[in-house]
């Protein structure tokens, strides 16, 4: 009996050990977390931090503003006010996917601020910004879809200009993979191999399935 209390003791003081140290990690996780600040905000999707990282902002797209002898896009100032209004002065943390840098050398993160606002999601609820798919960063994909369509059933900022039509079955031509869609006569568009083709109605229907409008044929948002 004796015995038998002696081992169920030691395994009582195991898991209580056990549970202490889960805590002292978590606690311990908790406090690692590291804050940062906007020092200067680009455009609706980009900020450059205290620490001078350029921050690009994963899984949407917003107009641009004036650069390069370049007219501002519509709604591009607007987006970058709404982005400055959203982080400016604000603890900002920084969550990463995949891939950590782009091609331009920026940081590629989801942001968050120190009240648990999620940055990106919320300029798409603003409507000033898209959602644009790039594997292999599609962690919150899902969550940045919703925001999206949030803002399109609602009609607000960029969704005033994209209407929601079915008079042209044949539209847009649509890669699967690369979740992007082109004018239906747009010499890249009609690269895209056979088993990745989709026709979309409209633009609507593809900005609602995710799918962000190719460059190449494609000004968005209209004036």
């Amino acid at each position: 009996m004796n015995s038998f209390v002696f081992i169920l003791s030691n395994g009582i003081r195991c898991q209580i050990g056990l549970i202490v140290l889960i805590l002292a990690v978590s606690v311990g996780r908790c406090d690692a977390v590291t804050w940062v600040k906007a020092r200067w905000v680009v455009d609706g999707d980009t900020i450059i931090l205290k620490d001078g990282r350029h921050v690009r902002y994963i899984g949407i797209d917003s107009p641009e503003i004036d650069h390069n002898n370049h007219r501002a896009e519509p709604m591009g100032n607007e987006a970058r006010a709404m982005n400055r209004e959203l982080v400016d002065g604000w603890k900002l943390r920084l969550d990463f996917d995949r891939e950590k840098k782009d091609r331009h050398g920026r940081t590629l993160a989801y942001v968050y601020r120190s009240d648990g606002l999620f940055v990106n999601a919320a300029l798409l609820e603003k409507g000033v910004a898209h959602v644009l798919y790039r594997f292999p960063n599609i962690g919150q994909e899902t969550l940045l879809l919703s925001a999206q369509r949030a803002a399109m059933e609602r009609g607000r900022g960029i969704w005033q200009r994209v209407k929601e039509d079915n008079k042209q079955p044949r539209a847009y031509l649509a890669n699967r993979r690369s979740r992007r869609f082109h004018a239906h006569d747009c010499p890249m568009g009609k690269r895209i191999s056979k088993k990745n083709r989709i026709w979309l109605r409209s633009q609507w229907a593809g900005f609602w399935a995710g799918y962000a409008p190719a460059m190449e044929c494609i000004e968005f948002p209209l004036p």
